[in-house]
């Protein structure tokens, strides 16, 4: 068997055990977005959209094909608090904020770091974890840094914060929808390594069998669940469950 058909099983075989941690795509299980109402009444479902692939922060549950995760979690305590229901929705990642500002959808919680820029158009609840960007590279090659990415081949998430954390230092990398399609032009050798999310790369580099490996952190960033601007109660309420959270 040759290299890059091993590498493409190491890929697959680590894909297919985070399956109830990646959706199946974005298409056909959730409901249609248009749906939801521009300014829910009170006691209204509040909205919340996502990518459902960034776990363990929220992901489909491969035996229910549910969303759930730790944001999924708190964003149910913060709608209970204030006596709302929560419908959980899938979109893509660069139209996540834009669906929160346009009033769209309450909440949006995808792995999203907090940043000035993302600031002007939203409000965040404090942090609830505090993560980076890590890149996945084929184990035995030689690991990726933002000095030798420059002259590699690297896969991110179109319009996320590794994308704009690449393009800073001077890399244009290649920009995917999902971090699954990402993974499969990994594979596939169609890219040498792939930057996202630490705790996602981590769990992908673990279940590879040894055939992936990820980096030390090159990033440090505070992610938060994004809410309409001035939606004070929402995100007081947001803010409680996550101190509720944290406390012993």
């Amino acid at each position: 068997m040759s290299e890059a058909k091993l590498t493409g099983g190491a890929v697959s075989a680590a894909l297919a055990a985070l399956a109830a941690l990646f959706a199946a795509g974005c298409g056909g299980r959730s409901e249609p977005l248009r749906e939801a109402a521009t300014a829910p009444a009170a006691g209204a479902p509040l909205v919340l959209v996502t990518t459902g692939q960034t776990p363990p922060y929220s992901y489909r549950d491969g035996t229910t094909g549910e969303i759930v995760g730790e944001e999924i979690e708190i964003a149910r305590a913060a709608a209970k608090k204030l006596g709302r229901e929560l419908t959980v929705r899938i979109a893509k990642f660069p139209e996540l904020l834009p669906l929160v500002g346009s009033g769209e959808a309450d909440l949006a919680a995808s792995g999203i770091t907090i940043t000035e820029g993302r600031r002007q158009t939203v409000d965040f609840s404090e942090p609830y974890t505090t993560e980076g960007g890590m890149f996945l590279y084929r184990s035995g090659e030689t690991a990726p840094t933002m000095f030798r990415a420059e002259r590699m081949r690297v896969a991110t998430i179109d319009a996320s914060t590794y994308d704009f954390y690449l393009t800073f230092h001077g890399i244009d990398p290649l920009r995917f929808e999902t971090f699954e399609s990402a993974m499969e032009a990994f594979g596939e050798r169609r890219v040498d390594t792939v930057f996202y999310d630490s705790c996602t790369a981590r769990l992908v580099a673990e279940r590879s069998g040894g055939k992936i490996a990820a980096t030390p952190l090159q990033t440090r960033e505070n992610f938060g669940i994004a809410v309409r601007k001035g939606n004070r109660a929402l995100k007081d309420a947001l803010d409680e469950a996550i101190s509720e959270r944290r406390a012993p």
